[in-house]
């Protein structure tokens, strides 16, 4: 019996052992072009080039899609901790508030609908609402995803299951509709549609996924104006950026990083970057830096189940329309999960699973790894990063050369913290305030008025 037993063990040990191994292998590995970091480390201030939509905070991560706080926000910030103003029960999801014209819009599900509204900043009170009937169900909620976006005075907003609804942004009323899944997409990703819609000129442009990949539709009627690729549609939102003499359409999907010509959907440069079942959800960051022959491009981007970041470089063909990308490095020092990491100076600052980690964005090195959030999400507030832990702690912290200092903390949700422990919302600040929401209710915290 006792040779029996020892057998089992020592076959359940080479077992355990050869998963390890298999693991092991399979496990990203740290790279790095050298020649083309030593031109990153040589490179000059890099620039910022979204597209801004007007708005304090009209869109998903804010104006220009970038997770940057205003300059009046970030005094507010400053000045001290925000104290609360009104809660609404809004319901199920994980959409950010988007807020204009003293309107805080908000996409959620209450009973067996999708719930578009508007609330007054001032009070909470609801000013219109828009819904529509759903089925949609998951195991991590049946609450819609994706942020609305607000432009030309219309919200266009997307369902977990993938209804598009467009409405206006005075009083609610629907002016078109679509269904993403049927028309342009076999079925839903894994876990519901959640890439924000992006507004780009006349165009809303969406990932739908297979067979049509990423979709730009036309803005004031809903009609189709481009299809490009078959990708899987990731959880992370396209971005538009300009550059000195091309426009880019960025789009992370479930397979890899395009660069997109937005009037025609054709791809102007790409990177492979698939990860496990398909979860790229960090939305990229994008920026130029000036050369002696123009401009080089580069895009961050990052996902989680181990798979890590990579620093992608672009350049345009010389006397064409088409651009060569490059990996400059790829590591796996910052994973974020869902949380969108931010550029603050030479660093980039995300969340690398439960650590808050800043990285320098030129060579991939870690400046410094900081616990105590927990899976959360980040803004950046001038040189102050402002953390939303899962579990309702709200703190504005500076990141120093080889620490992260935290000015002060707070319990955005009060002391009995977010339904369900699960602050997944990244938090926006505008109009001096900072919303902040789990999967029942919205909290409105007004900002110090010392710092306004």
């Amino acid at each position: 019996m006792g040779r029996r037993i020892r057998t089992t063990v020592l076959v359940a040990a080479v077992a355990g052992l050869m998963v390890a191994l298999a693991l092991w292998i399979r496990r990203p590995r740290d790279f790095a072009d050298e020649a083309l970091v030593q031109q990153a480390m040589q490179a000059g201030q890099a620039n910022g080039l979204a597209e801004e939509l007007p708005g304090a905070w009209p869109q998903w991560r804010g104006p220009r899609r970038d997770g940057q706080i205003d300059t009046a926000s970030t005094r507010a910030l400053l000045a001290g901790k925000p104290t609360k103003r009104w809660e609404s029960a809004v319901g199920e999801g994980y959409s950010c508030p988007v807020v204009v014209e003293g309107m805080v819009i908000m996409l959620s599900r209450s009973g067996s609908e999708e719930v578009l509204q508007a609330l007054d900043s001032r009070t909470g009170e609801r000013m219109w609402r828009h819904a529509w009937p759903t089925e949609y169900t998951n195991d991590y909620g049946r609450g819609p995803r994706a942020t609305p976006t607000v432009a030309g005075g219309k919200v266009f907003a997307l369902g977990a299951a993938g209804r598009l609804e467009a409405v206006n942004l005075s009083d609610g009323k629907p002016v078109w509709q679509a269904d993403v899944v049927g028309g342009l997409a076999t079925a839903p990703p894994r876990w519901g549609f959640s890439g924000s819609l992006l507004v780009a000129g006349d165009l809303v442009v969406v990932q739908a996924g297979p067979p049509s990949g990423v979709v730009a539709l036309d803005r004031r009627t809903g009609r189709e104006i481009w299809r490009t690729t078959s990708d899987p549609a990731g959880y992370s939102s396209p971005l538009l950026v300009r550059c000195k003499e091309s426009s880019h359409l960025v789009s992370l999907t479930g397979k890899r990083l395009l660069g997109l010509d937005p009037l025609s959907g054709e791809v102007l440069w790409q990177q492979e970057w698939p990860t496990e079942f398909e979860v790229n959800a960090a939305t990229p960051l994008v920026w130029t830096v000036p050369t002696e022959t123009g401009e080089t491009l580069y895009a961050f981007v990052t996902s989680g189940y181990g798979r890590g970041c990579c620093l992608v470089r672009a350049d345009r063909e010389s006397g064409g329309k088409f651009w060569n990308a490059s990996v400059v490095y790829r590591t796996t020092r910052l994973r974020s999960h869902f949380g969108s990491p931010v550029r603050i100076g030479d660093l980039i600052c995300g969340f690398d699973e439960q650590m808050v980690t800043a990285l320098e964005w030129r060579t991939g090195e870690k400046r410094w790894s900081k616990r105590g959030y927990k899976k959360g999400t980040v803004l950046a507030a001038g040189e102050h990063l402002l953390l939303l832990g899962e579990e309702g702690e709200l703190a504005l912290a500076k990141p120093e050369e080889k620490e992260l200092r935290e000015v002060w903390r707070m319990p955005a949700f009060g002391e009995a913290g977010p339904a369900g422990k699960k602050a997944w919302t990244m938090p926006v600040v505008a109009e001096g305030m900072v919303l902040v929401r789990d999967e029942e209710k919205l909290v409105c915290l007004e900002l110090s008025p010392a710092g306004k």
